[in-house]
């Protein structure tokens, strides 16, 4: 069993890259000229957006086999 103090270590883990998709996500948002650059900070968002979601997948795993 994930002690509480585990959780909630994995879960400020997923708001953080959920942060910093949003930080990227709209960093490449804000570039008109479609640079090399922008496509960089998309990859970066995506990266950020898939490793919430594995984190997200085992926390959810961990709680289901808690129970």
């Amino acid at each position: 069993m994930i002690s509480t103090a585990a959780r909630e270590r994995v879960k400020l883990a997923i708001d953080l890259c959920e942060e910093q998709f949003h930080v990227y996500d709209d960093k490449s948002s804000l570039d008109t000229l479609d640079s090399y650059e922008a496509a960089l900070n998309r990859g970066k968002a995506m990266g950020f957006q898939e490793a919430a979601h594995y984190v997200k997948s085992a926390l959810h795993d961990i709680d289901v086999k808690s129970l």
